[in-house]
């Protein structure tokens, strides 16, 4: 198994395929390397192939007035975008493009729809639709109840652990997206922070009071 089939038996909507599976899903598609701010479809374009991120950051926006982005979400390795072609739309919906070097594995709607006609396969795709709906849920449980600083740690605990220096591969903008928040919350919160002696984040390093963190972690589990 190559690099692309390790990446989708990884993934949530993939994962637990049979190998024999994953290997057609390899055959029906290819991987593509896309540079830093290249596009990799627009908004219009007709929609013939899916995409599963392999390595990298791609950014999900539509356009809006005066030249300027609307970024609906940061795709990160091991999730999937431009599915709506599947079965809702014949062209994409938003614009792609790779934030930083990316490498994409691409699929085929044709060749998709095709193995969707046998059970077996079906089965374990549906299947696995459902947990990402449950994934979502969760998500969105998480945005509801606790506030940003909160959002701010558990995301640090669960994809970098908590220790006092980490090595962030995200943009102040990227990280506010995925706790739910803007780039101008994050950054009152973390100036705040900074004042407290709480938190330092210089580039990509970002120095932590871990006991703080930890502390604040453990009070939402006890909640």
């Amino acid at each position: 198994m190559n690099r692309s089939g390790e990446a989708l038996s990884r993934s949530v909507i993939f994962g637990g395929l049979p190998d024999e599976l994953i290997h057609r899903l390899e055959k029906s598609g290819r991987t593509e390397n896309f540079g830093r701010d290249e596009l990799i479809f627009l908004e219009g374009d007709k929609g013939d192939r899916f995409f599963f991120l392999i390595e990298g950051l791609v950014r999900v926006y539509k356009a809006a007035d005066n030249d300027r982005e609307v970024v609906l979400r940061h795709i990160r390795p091991g999730e999937m975008f431009g599915e709506v072609i599947l079965f809702d739309s014949p062209v994409y919906p938003v614009n792609a493009v790779a934030q930083r070097e990316s490498a994409v594995f691409s699929i085929r709607r044709s060749a998709f729809i095709e193995l969707l006609q046998e059970e077996s396969f079906m089965k374990f795709f549906v299947g696995n639709l459902f947990k990402k709906m449950r994934h979502l849920t969760d998500r969105i449980a998480f945005l509801n109840a606790y506030d940003v600083e909160e959002r701010f740690f558990v995301f640090i605990e669960e994809h970098y652990g908590l220790k006092p220096e980490v090595q962030v591969d995200l943009s102040k903008a990227e990280l506010a997206e995925a706790i739910g928040t803007i780039p101008e919350t994050i950054s009152r919160m973390i100036a705040r922070l900074k004042t407290r002696g709480v938190v330092i984040w210089e580039k990509n390093e970002l120095k932590i009071n871990v006991d703080y963190a930890k502390s604040v972690i453990e009070k939402l589990k006890a909640e």
